[in-house]
């Protein structure tokens, strides 16, 4: 990426502890502000504070980026033996809110010829954030609940027949 364009950019990344050290040092060498640590206990709040989010496409992370409403970049963990998260993926571009590319295709200048693309298109980016927020159902947990419960009342009834 050209210098202007990374010095705009604003990392958090998550990483394993062993790694911390030289992925911090690599943000350095590129003059990217970035902030690396093997945990962040306010990802929600920095999450919710993104412009785009890259990561692997788990359901938790699918779920909270539709809620929250950010556009993602996902690159699906491609050993999951039901392929899950691919699967994630797949279903959360299908609204335009996501990009998936294969781990195998994931490479630097894939990623930063992404970042410049979103740089140079911030009303899609926006446009991507608002079909992320369309994605979302922020009350799933207390339909879930709900569901088990009448499920179970259900059984209940029919075990008393």
């Amino acid at each position: 990426m050209p210098e202007a364009a990374r010095k705009t950019l604003v990392v958090t990344q998550q990483a394993r502890g062993e790694d911390e050290e030289r992925v911090r040092s690599g943000y350095q060498r590129l003059g990217v502000d970035a902030e690396v640590k093997s945990f962040f206990s306010d990802l929600p709040l920095r999450i919710a504070a993104s412009h785009l989010v890259i990561g692997r496409a788990g359901a938790s992370t699918v779920s909270e980026l539709g809620v929250i409403g950010r556009p993602a970049i996902f690159v699906p963990l491609p050993h999951a033996l039901d392929q899950d998260q691919a699967a994630n993926a797949r279903q959360f571009a299908l609204s335009s809110a996501a990009t998936v590319v294969e781990q195998s295709a994931f490479s630097p200048q894939w990623l930063a010829n992404a970042l410049l693309e979103a740089q140079s298109d911030l009303p899609g980016l926006a446009r991507r954030a608002e079909a992320a927020k369309r994605t979302g159902i922020p009350d799933a947990a207390d339909r879930l609940a709900d569901l088990v419960l009448r499920v179970a009342a259900q059984k209940r009834q029919k075990a008393k027949r």
